[in-house]
């Protein structure tokens, strides 16, 4: 049953209305579903969604019911496509701690909603198999939350929204006479019922109980039969200790309590976003790789759309398959670094097999943006152009290219002439507005696939790939002549005019090794000096 698709079982009919309705209808329509829920449309795509929550801490916040709903539909969406598994949508739903998913098609268009009731339904059969007991669940962790009978509806929604919970017991002599739940709530705003009237006649009983003893699945029989979503669990004399939602027994699905310690580690997700790293969760369903949950820092960089999306949304296909390779051969990957837009991250992760029928694994995907520290050590701060450590790297590497393809490039010295006398008559400020300004003129003047960088003080270095001698000398001749034509304002809009001189050498003529050719450069480029600068040599 777990490999049933979402499109064959989500519900539409009377769950959504359009961005434009009141939300006095929403109300009406969602008491009349019963399902909890209404999704708000935009041309039948999702844009919201508000549930019995919403609505019960809405009106408890005093709001106007003939608003417009899409004033108060801002709760982040969780979709998922209709070709998805029930499993799929078991696991989405647990990762993102949401009762219901909005299922779509491929265009983003709305096909319905499956809700974590809808779930229980087609995976009763598998608790059969189970020998936990609802003892093994309960939380006791806190103290159970309830109102008297002569109380106030009013009263009831104070502490349902106040302790964040679902619904409070009715007690009446310390045993459970009724229960006061949202969708009681839900029903009493829609009749226009007076939230003074007491608790005693508007709320749902008799109550279902079990014991700390019941088996699970007997308490998942009762709940698919009566269609309620939790049950009251009572001690040896009756008397109620806690309550057990359809959350509770979805999340032991898969068995002992060793296995239901384990998934309880989910809330350890709450840590980790505090975590300075992006981290990033990928279920492996063998046809595709879908990002499950993903921390704050990631949904910060890249926005809550990445979830249930493949991965390849976020990280390029080419470089994807390198790190998936990795992870499925080794079950890890470290330091691998890829680049998503302008920005470049070091990714490291580890690969978990699964044994659950949906999916191979899981893989958990570390990201650190590493922009920041490429730029340090490859970009001069000043210029914003390479450093001379990166332009040397690179030259080495077009070195061996040129020998393994057989053909040319040029390497180009470039000087400012007088430098010095700018820095001592307009200042050290003005002399580096001059470097920038040239900076940019230069990059400007050259093709994507050259390299340009500042070599120190006021040299900087030109690579061009592929540039035989004649076309080097005719591109840097260009150069020379727009620098002497351009007129600088430096500080206090004062304008100056600078000229530069030039020295090339090309591969292989000129040198097969990276000191021969800065040498020879060097050489030229003092030649240009000597011959009155503003030369190319």
């Amino acid at each position: 049953m777990l490999n049933l698709l979402l499109k064959e079982i989500a519900e539409k009919d009377g769950l959504y209305v359009e961005s434009s309705a009141s939300l006095r209808s929403l109300v009406e329509l969602m008491d009349k579903n019963q399902k909890g829920v209404v999704v708000v449309l935009d041309n039948m795509r999702p844009l919201g969604i508000l549930t019995e929550r919403d609505i019960v801490e809405i009106v408890y916040d005093g709001a106007d019911l003939n608003d417009e709903v899409e004033k108060y539909a801002k709760k982040t969406l969780v979709t998922t496509r209709g070709d998805r598994t029930i499993g799929y949508a078991l696991n989405l739903a647990l990762e993102n701690n949401i009762r219901r998913v909005i299922v779509i098609d491929e265009r983003d268009n709305f096909l319905g909603i499956v809700t974590l009731q809808d779930l229980l339904k087609y995976i009763e059969e598998d608790f059969y198999r189970l020998t936990i007991k609802v003892k093994h669940i309960i939380k006791r962790s806190s103290h159970l939350i309830s109102v008297a009978r002569e109380d106030s509806i009013k009263h009831a929604l104070e502490k349902i929204v106040n302790n964040k919970i679902s619904a409070v017991i009715v007690l009446e002599n310390g045993r459970a006479s009724g229960i006061v739940t949202e969708k009681d709530i839900l029903r009493i705003i829609s009749n226009k019922i007076s939230l003074d009237n007491n608790v005693c006649n508007h709320m749902s009983g008799p109550v279902d109980t079990a014991t700390v003893d019941s088996p699970l699945a007997e308490v998942v029989e009762v709940m698919n039969y009566k269609q309620i979503r939790r049950v009251v669990v009572v001690d040896s004399e009756g008397l109620p200790i806690d309550i057990v939602t359809i959350r509770d027994v979805i999340e032991n699905l898969e068995g002992d309590y060793n296995r239901f310690l384990e998934r309880k580690l989910q809330s350890a997700k709450e840590v980790l976003n505090l975590l300075p790293e992006m981290l990033i969760e990928v279920t492996d369903t063998g046809k595709e790789q879908l990002i499950v949950w993903a921390n704050d820092k990631v949904i910060n960089q890249f926005s809550e759309d990445i979830i249930d999306n493949p991965i390849t949304k976020l990280i390029p296909i080419e470089q994807w398959d390198k790190v998936y390779t990795s992870l499925t051969k080794l079950n890890k990957v470290e330091h691998f670094k890829i680049k998503i837009g302008e920005k470049i991250f070091e990714l490291s992760g580890f690969f978990i097999k699964t044994f659950f029928g949906i999916e191979k694994g899981r893989f958990h995907i570390i990201m650190r943006d590493i922009t920041e520290d490429i730029k340090l050590s490859t970009i001069d701060p000043l210029t914003n152009i390479y450093n001379r450590r990166f332009v040397n790297g690179f030259m080495i590497k077009e070195i061996e290219r040129s020998k393994r393809l057989d053909s040319n490039f040029s390497i180009v010295i470039a000087d400012i002439d007088d430098f010095k006398h700018i820095n001592d008559t307009y200042g050290h400020v003005s002399g580096d507005i001059i470097l920038k300004s040239i900076s940019c003129l230069i990059t400007d003047a050259f093709r994507s696939l050259d390299v340009v960088g500042r070599y120190g003080g006021d040299e900087f270095m030109i690579i061009l790939p592929d540039a035989k001698h004649a076309i080097a000398s005719g591109t840097i001749e260009r150069l020379r002549q727009k620098i002497e034509s351009m007129e600088f304002t430096v500080v206090k809009n004062r304008k100056v005019r600078v000229t530069g001189s030039f020295g090339i050498a090309t591969f292989p003529e000129d040198g097969t090794s990276l000191d021969d050719l800065l040498v020879k450069a060097d050489e030229r480029l003092y030649k240009a000096k000597g011959l009155g600068k503003n030369k190319v040599a």
